[in-house]
């Protein structure tokens, strides 16, 4: 598997993919799920418009690492902060 980074103008993902044709398709439904916030905001659907398809460098790949450990950071915090 390769680390892919997708992209249209806006708004990238990376994805896991054997090719970039299985790249595309896992890309999109990324992207797809991204722009919900959009599609919620203009109330009808967005085109997805895939620009770019390439192998992810270490940084971009070091960077979504480092993403998400924060995020996950956070929501622990906010758990701790605010008890169910």
């Amino acid at each position: 598997m390769i680390t892919f980074y997708v992209a249209t103008l806006a708004r990238y993902v990376l994805v896991d993919a054997a090719d970039e044709t299985a790249a595309r398709v896992a890309g999109h439904a990324a992207l797809h799920d991204l722009y919900a916030d959009l599609r919620e905001r203009l109330g009808r659907d967005v085109p997805i418009e895939i620009r770019t398809i390439r192998p992810a460098t270490t940084d971009e790949i070091d960077m979504m690492k480092w993403h998400n450990q924060m995020l996950a950071r956070e929501a622990e915090w906010q758990a701790r902060r605010n008890p169910a």
